[in-house]
This record gives C-alpha cells, sequence and structure tokens, in this order.
C-alpha cells in the first residue's frame, strides 16, 4: 500500500488512520525506539518529536523547548511547580489580575514580581484571599526551576504550528525536573488544539507528535489536567493531528487514552514482579485478537505484536511482525545546549592564538652577580689605562 506506512510482514498503518493515534509499547531494550524512528521517518507529514532520553535527536532537526510562563495557564505551572491546590489557587489568582490589568508574565522572574506584588495588594475583594504563606511555597517552588531549568522559560515561546520535516524537542533536561516535562507535553498539545482550525478527516495528517515516556504526562498530574489531555487526545483528530504515545505498557496510560489508540505495536515486556505480571496481563487484554502474556513475554528484541485498522477503521486482530528499521541509527547528537549553558560557556577563537612561554624566575643570585661583574670589569679597565 502506498498510502500507508509499512511496519513489516505485511502490516502497514493507513494513512487516513494515523489521526486515531498510534501506542508504542514495551519494555526498555526491545525495540520501541526502532519502530517510533521507523514510523516518523515514514510519516506522510511533519513530525514533532518530545524526546524525553534524548537518544532520538538524530531523527530530525534539534531544538530546546521554551515557554512562557503566561501562556501555561494556572494548571500547567502547578503541575511544573508540583504545587497543592492551595498554592496553585495563589497563581490562579495572580494571573487573573495580571490578565485583568495588561501585565506581561513571561520568565519565571515576571512571575516572582508578580507573585509579591500580588501579596502586597488587596485583591480579596476581587478574586479571593493570596495566602503569604501559600506565595512564600510557590517561591520555594520557583527556585527549584530557576536552578534546574532557568532556560526553558523566555519570552519567546517554540510554536508547534510551525513544524516543518521532523524536529525533535531535545526534551532531557526537562525530564530530569519533576513535572516539567508532563506540563510542556500537556502545553505542547493545548497549544496545537486552540491553535489549530477544524478540518474534519482526512486522508492524511498535517501533523504527527511523538510523545515519548508518555507515562511521565500523567504521573502526578492533576484531574483536571488529565481530564484536559483526554479530552484533546479525543478532538484533535479533527485538526488533523496525530499522536504517538510510546511508554512501556497500555496501563501506564488513563484507560480514556489508551481506548484512543486505533493502532498498538506491542513489544516484549518482562513477568519479574506483580506489578510485571499485571501490566503484562493488561496488555494482552487490550490487543485485539487472541494474545496471550506468553505471546507478549516471547518477543524477541525488533519484532512486536501489531494491529493496525483495516479499510474500514475496524482493529484487526494483533499479528506478530518482525519490524522494519528505518535508514537512521537512533542516538544523541550532542549539539544541543540550553540558551543559558551556551552563555555561561567562554568562546572558543575562530584561529589559533600564539602562546609566549613564560620566562623562568631569576635566581636570588643573579643581580648580585652582575653588579659584581660590572664592578671588576670597571676596575680592569681602570688599571689599563
Amino acid at each position: 500500500m502506498t498510502d500507508s506506512i509499512p511496519l513489516g510482514s505485511g502490516a502497514a498503518i493507513p494513512y487516513r488512520y494515523l489521526t486515531r493515534h498510534v501506542g508504542i509499547f514495551g519494555a526498555t531494550g526491545t525495540g520501541k525506539s526502532t519502530t517510533l524512528g521507523a514510523i516518523v521517518e515514514r510519516a506522510p507529514c511533519p513530525v514533532l518529536v518530545l524526546d524525553a532520553k534524548g537518544d532520538l535527536e538524530s531523527l530530525g532537526d534539534c531544538i530546546f523547548p521554551q515557554m512562557r510562563v503566561g501562556s501555561l495557564g494556572a494548571d500547567l505551572i502547578a503541575r511544573a511547580l508540583d504545587l497543592s491546590d492551595a498554592q496553585a489557587g495563589a497563581i490562579q489568582i495572580a494571573l487573573a489580575w495580571a490578565d485583568d490589568t495588561g501585565r506581561v508574565v513571561a520568565t519565571l522572574a515576571d512571575l516572582r514580581a508578580l507573585l509579591n506584588d500580588a501579596c502586597g495588594a488587596d485583591l480579596s475583594a476581587s478574586y479571593g484571599l493570596v495566602s503569604p504563606v501559600s506565595v512564600a511555597a510557590v517561591q520555594r517552588a520557583l527556585l527549584r526551576l530557576e536552578r534546574g531549568a532557568p532556560w526553558a522559560f523566555g519570552r519567546s515561546s517554540f510554536d508547534p504550528r510551525d513544524v516543518s520535516g521532523v524536529t525533535v524537542l531535545t526534551c532531557g533536561m526537562l525530564a530530569a525536573v519533576p513535572g516539567l516535562y508532563g506540563a510542556f507535553a500537556a502545553h505542547v498539545l493545548e497549544s496545537l488544539y486552540s491553535g489549530l482550525g477544524e478540518i474534519g478527516d482526512v486522508a492524511a495528517p498535517g501533523l504527527m507528535v511523538m510523545i515519548d515516556e508518555s507515562h511521565l504526562v500523567f504521573d502526578g498530574a492533576t484531574p483536571a489536567v488529565v481530564r484536559r489531555i483526554e479530552q484533546i487526545t479525543r478532538l484533535i483528530r479533527s485538526k488533523g493531528v496525530g499522536l504517538i504515545y510510546v511508554t512501556q505498557s497500555p496501563s501506564d496510560l488513563p484507560h480514556v487514552i489508551s481506548g484512543q489508540l486505533a493502532t498498538r505495536v506491542q513489544h516484549a515486556l518482562r513477568g519479574s514482579t506483580s506489578h510485571h505480571l499485571k501490566a503484562l496481563k493488561a496488555a494482552a487484554d487490550t490487543m485485539p485478537g487472541s494474545i496471550t502474556v506468553a505471546d507478549i513475554m516471547g518477543l524477541g528484541t525488533g519484532h512486536a505484536i501489531v494491529s493496525v485498522p483495516d479499510s474500514r477503521g475496524a482493529p484487526l486482530p494483533g499479528r506478530s511482525v518482525a519490524i522494519q528499521r528505518g535508514r537512521k541509527e537512533l542516538c544523541s547528537m550532542g549539539a544541543c545546549i540550553p540558551p543559558a549553558v551556551v552563555e555561561s560557556r567562554p568562546s572558543t577563537p575562530d584561529r589559533p592564538v600564539d602562546v609566549v612561554p613564560k620566562r623562568k624566575p631569576r635566581p636570588w643570585w643573579h643581580w648580585p652577580l652582575a653588579v659584581g661583574v660590572v664592578l671588576y670589569g670597571a676596575v680592569l679597565i681602570g688599571n689599563m689605562v
């Protein structure tokens, strides 16, 4: 089929069903990255890759993510800062006040100043009480981001609608800060959903978004954030956007989202603990066809059980497939450096600089000896005269 993404052994994802989303599952080292690399390379549209580990940079052009604080909204700021409900309420009141007064909040410094001003202003009558205790807790959480990822927030933000070809957002340093990667991924999805127009069913997507380590998007997220991502996953297909969720097990995702994945690629899972066995059973039960736990455990590296939609969109029974890998080797390029890190590095000269060797210090007896030689020479000259 020329209008589909081939995966191997006759299994292919029809272009028209890519907007019904893809799930790639499997334990570490079983071939998930090979599969996602093959899909990204063969996609019929631009692809935005959220790389949580740094091993997908070779797939395309790498950029570092950057957000405007104000565009995140109170829920996602609270997610990034890992705030309690009361602390999130202080953020919500402060941002509402800033919006009503036309105040720009783009950076972490802007947010810190806004919170200080909100704490000193009398906002209780119009917005609600801003507790100094809550503001102090938020300020401490801000310090964690200012130290951990200061380059992630700035006045210029990334617009996911401007993607061309394959763009890799190097989110490894975001993932190292609890909650920040999940907040950024949710922000990307929200930006696309709110910024794109309705186009209905299409023959091929206009954009695909691959979310690596997608369980991090939901771990620790508030119910409001999870519900919003579930809603976007259900409805974003009408915007011509297809999503690829990549994680270890289907049970890592909310059941609403797992149920939206028309294409499933299940690599091997391990059964060494009771938790792993539960995930194995869930993976087998949710795969179309008569798939057993033993089938999933017996998969070799680079092999997967694949279920794709048929011509009518119904899921075909899962079948074992040797994934046809892409052309590019997946690795970290090591060329992307956060802006703050770049600025702190000393500049490298364009050409070699001649180094003048330092002279060795003269010994202590050098000058007395020199004076003695001069005086002795003067005496000899006097006697000759």
